[in-house]
């Protein structure tokens, strides 16, 4: 969401100011552009390194443990019968956790999260949805079952309660099913954000796995045929015409034919390509952590 927010804001600022003819759309507040500050950001998570990955995701594992301890009674708290987090589950494949989400979340605490506050910075992507006209839904798959269950207190967690190594890997495949899963297989429409959303992740694992395997001992092995700055900045930017110029356009193409200028294949096959990478990276995540699901 903060990703492409900020990035229509960023375009109705640019097309304004070269443009005689005014759009004429809301742009951020000083409010709404930290807050949309804040949220971008975290497409950068992977891109920190393993050790400070490690570090963020610890220190946040941690805060989660002693609010929830927090709550309970004394000898609650000695038996550890209360649950340090939640898992968000797609037909029963893991997508998210509520470590990683508090961590993406701007601005976030425990107990003075202000819901009113979110619904009020979420105004604008509202706007700019009715103003573009943007409001058919997407076809999605009617028989997908989305769960939730906590670990720790009477689940226990499948890698103990005190954080590990295998915790952040267990975000990482997280990331990885919330678009294989999530996104590329629940909405049945082909979207250019699902290889928007697929390339980042793509990207920016490929600079965090040398890192797994010089720290862990751990191989978790990604082709880097895609690997390209420039198709990065593309997906994160959403500035298509800083490579694509008029004559390499392709109107049918859902990128307008990107893929084909810096990878010299369509759209459709990248897509499916980096999709298929992630996958298997995340099988072998799952091998590694021994989680059956």
């Amino acid at each position: 969401m903060g990703l492409i927010v900020d990035g229509i804001e960023d375009w109705v600022n640019a097309y304004d100011n070269s443009s005689k003819q005014k759009l004429k759309l809301p742009t951020f507040t000083d409010e709404e552009e930290k807050y949309y500050s804040e949220m971008r950001k975290s497409i950068k998570l992977f891109e920190k390194g393993y050790a400070n990955l490690n570090s963020i995701l610890y220190d946040n594992y941690v805060k989660s443990d002693i609010y929830f301890s927090s709550l309970c009674k004394p000898m609650a708290r000695h038996l550890h019968l209360y649950d340090i987090y939640g898992v968000f589950y797609c037909n029963s494949v893991p997508c998210n956790n509520t470590v990683l989400a508090q961590i993406v979340t701007p601005f976030f605490s425990f107990d003075k999260t202000d819901e009113e506050k979110t619904v009020e910075m979420a105004k604008i992507g509202g706007e700019y949805i009715s103003c573009f006209n943007a409001t058919e839904p997407y076809k999605i798959k009617s028989d997908f079952n989305f769960t939730t269950k906590d670990f720790c207190g009477f689940v226990k967690s499948p890698f103990g309660n005190k954080y590990n190594y295998k915790f952040l890997l267990f975000t990482i495949l997280c990331q990885i099913n919330f678009i294989v899963y999530s996104v590329d297989n629940f909405i049945v429409d082909e979207t250019s954000t699902k290889l928007r959303f697929a390339y980042i992740l793509y990207y920016y694992l490929l600079a965090l796995l040398p890192d797994i395997k010089e720290i862990l001992n751990i191989s978790i092995i990604m082709d880097d045929k895609y690997h390209s700055d420039i198709f990065r900045n593309a997906m994160a930017h959403y500035k298509l015409g800083v490579s694509l110029k008029e004559n390499d356009i392709i109107d049918s193409d859902p990128m307008f034919g990107l893929t084909q200028k810096l990878f010299s294949e369509d759209y459709y096959t990248v897509k499916s390509n980096i999709i298929s990478e992630l996958n298997k990276a995340g099988k072998q995540i799952q091998s590694i952590i021994n989680l059956n699901y």
